[in-house]
């Protein structure tokens, strides 16, 4: 994880952005769910009891997907 990461800074920059999670829950089953924005995401992901075994998560902004890495989905969900 960049040391210079803002949760905050990134919610000001992307949150009404949105954003696609994939779930992998095992080796067999993924699930995609997209939200309309950043909070919903993160919010849904906070929600989940037990956690995924894997979570990628990227926003579509500006044309472009702009992945998150876990250290930084991690983040994300501990300051938002």
């Amino acid at each position: 994880m960049s040391e210079n990461f803002s949760a905050r800074e990134t919610l000001a920059i992307y949150g009404e952005c949105a954003t696609t999670i994939t779930f992998v829950r095992d080796e067999f089953f993924t699930e995609e769910k997209t939200f309309p924005t950043m909070q919903d995401a993160i919010d849904y992901l906070k929600a989940f009891d037990p956690s995924p075994r894997g979570i990628f998560l990227h926003i579509r902004a500006h044309g472009r997907d702009i992945p998150f890495d876990r250290d930084n989905i991690a983040k994300l969900m501990r300051e938002l």
